[in-house]
């Protein structure tokens, strides 16, 4: 009795290991990733407010609360290091996922436990999505408090896990949690008022004590957000503007379904590269990974038409799992619907927010697989002893092929690539080393009594500099793979003296045998050249050769100016003052 408490405290502690080095070797310069780091790294080095929160891209405006920044931030004053923001984001996503592990094994008992932890930890969604600093990664941690309190909250999914007002408690915190991190909240008013009304139906005095707790949990992580309303108003952020009518074809309800089934799904498309040309690199640097990567490929094919098979299967304990299946319809039509009225179609990030209700769900499927068709007097004996092995093979396939992920991009794409840079950001302290948040609204606002510098201003390409300072020093055209992926040789160099460039973005052009122009692509080299540096990729992936193409060039087109890390060498003396005060005077523009 003693071994297997400290057989499960080991376990664990090398499954947070793992996750904490997965997000630390995960990307990091790329934008999205970039901008979360600073959204909390500007109000630590400004020592500022933070009243907004992630960027809504498409529509201009962010989110209003400052939950996101904070989480970023707090981190930074407790442990001045880079790194500090990631234990943080890794300490909430493993307590998260522990909690769902422990919810799921105690309403789907006959599943074996370490199958529902070993997945829930190691799943490519939570993986990649609750590890490293980028705003999805923080939905996990709010999406799991609201939906076990959901489960418990309602009578009708209630197994008595947790007390009615400590559910209704986490539901209120998870909404209020996330309406400051992403714009998927807005599926989740439809639960909580599902839970009322189911709670209604069945003792309607228990509503008055449930909503209570809803305002008590609700107010806990609505405290970051009352500053934001107090100073710009209920529509702060502007985020009202990514409401808009937008019809959507019966086709995408099953895009919704394959994406929403995918979460607690071994999918490895979508993480290996953003294209074809990137697995087919990553797969070439890392050969090894290969006969892992395609296990685990196959298995994620395999999981959601399992899933979908399983809907129509009858299984022991039917009552409720009658019910988690038309949960799961009513979910899946439900976010269908809301994409009618969002100015951005439905990506599956964008519903993450229901991982939970996809890996409840598929808990329930593996019983119903187990559990034989003849009821209550057996199980399916093939399944139930061929099916965990087959989910070890597949939980080690994906454990080793996130683990060649791991390798491959710490030296190149990671906060490794140079940290330095960003230990020089938080003691300096110094956001503007890693480049300037987007423009937002709420700030063009504030900043109009004032004209623009295109120094001091934020979000501009001065490309016109940015031609000056940046040199082409080689970029040859190297294909690989039987001259399927383009690859570019490619040196630049940073002549200037003042400013440092990030997103150095180019374009690349393919022409055929008789000299005419086939293709033109554009590309971003997301990293951050120094003044008087210089830096050679032998890899730049251009995607995959055009059909016909022989020949391609390459040019730069433009750069985002950011405050260099230190005083470049050869500058005159007013040159040297003029960079002295930039960088000291950066909190307060």
């Amino acid at each position: 009795m003693r071994r297997r408490p400290l057989t499960w405290l080991g376990a664990l502690t090398l499954a947070f290991a793992f996750r904490l080095a997965y997000g630390l070797t995960s990307i990091f310069w790329t934008e999205d990733e970039r901008q979360t780091y600073l959204i909390g790294l500007r109000s630590f080095a400004r020592g500022e407010w933070p009243f907004f929160g992630g960027d809504v891209v498409w529509s201009g405006s962010q989110l209003p609360g400052a939950l996101q920044g904070l989480l970023v931030r707090l981190p930074l004053e407790v442990w001045n290091a880079p790194e500090a923001p990631f234990v943080c984001l890794n300490l909430l996503s493993f307590a998260a996922l522990a909690l769902l592990a422990w919810y799921t094994t105690r309403r789907v008992p006959e599943v074996p436990e370490w199958i529902v932890w070993s997945a829930l930890l190691t799943l490519p969604w939570t993986l990649n999505f609750s590890t490293h600093i980028v705003n999805t990664s923080y939905i996990l941690p709010g999406a799991v408090v609201f939906f076990v309190g959901f489960f418990e909250a309602s009578p009708t999914f209630r197994i008595g896990a947790l007390p009615f007002s400590l559910a209704w408690l986490a539901m209120g915190a998870g909404l209020l949690f996330l309406v400051q991190i992403h714009m998927s909240w807005v599926l989740l008013p439809a639960y909580a008022l599902f839970a009322a009304a189911d709670l209604w139906r069945h003792s309607p005095k228990a509503l008055w004590p449930a909503a209570a707790a809803f305002v008590v949990g609700a107010a806990c992580t609505g405290l970051t957000l009352v500053p934001t309303l107090s100073r710009y108003g209920i529509t702060a952020g502007g985020v009202e503007q990514t409401v808009l009518f937008l019809p959507q074809g019966p086709g995408m309800l099953l895009t919704i379904l394959a994406r929403f089934l995918s979460f607690p799904s071994l999918e490895t498309n979508r993480f290996l590269g953003l294209d074809t040309a990137e697995r087919l690199m990553f797969l070439w640097r890392q050969p090894w990974v290969l006969p892992f990567a395609a296990l685990a490929t196959i298995v994620g094919v395999i999981q959601p038409v399992a899933m979908v098979v399983a809907w129509f299967r009858r299984s022991d304990g039917a009552a409720r799992w009658v019910r988690i299946r038309w949960l799961v319809v009513a979910s899946v039509c439900g976010t269908y619907a809301s994409f009618f009225f969002s100015v951005r179609g439905p990506l599956a990030h964008t519903f993450y927010v229901l991982f939970p209700v996809a890996a409840v769900y598929a808990a329930y499927v593996w019983r119903a697989f187990a559990v034989s068709s003849h009821g209550v007097h057996g199980s399916n004996r093939w399944y139930t002893a061929w099916g965990p092995r087959i989910a070890a093979a597949s939980l080690v396939s994906g454990l080793f092929m996130h683990a060649g992920l791991a390798i491959d991009r710490a030296p190149r794409r990671s906060l490794y690539l140079d940290r330095p840079l960003v230990d020089a950001a938080i003691t300096t302290p110094n956001d503007r080393f890693l480049g300037d948040r987007r423009d937002s609204l709420i700030e063009a606002q504030d900043r109009t009594a004032r004209p623009l510098d295109p120094v001091a201003d934020r979000g501009a390409y001065n490309n016109a500099t940015a031609a000056a300072d940046l040199r082409l020093v080689r970029a040859d055209w190297r294909p690989l793979l039987g001259n399927r992926v383009s690859r570019f040789v490619v040196s630049i160099s940073n002549a200037g003296k003042t400013a440092a460039y990030v997103d150095i973005r180019y374009e690349a052009e393919y022409v055929g045998e008789d000299g005419v122009l086939l293709a033109r692509r554009e590309g971003v080299i997301k990293e951050i050249l120094q003044p008087g540096s210089s830096r050679t990729w032998q890899e730049l992936t251009n995607g995959m050769v055009p059909e016909g193409a022989v020949g391609a060039t390459l040019g730069l087109i433009g750069a985002e100016k950011c405050i260099p890390v230190r005083t470049p060498p050869r500058l005159s003396v007013k040159e040297a003052a003029r960079f002295e005060t930039d960088a000291r005077g950066l909190h307060r523009l």
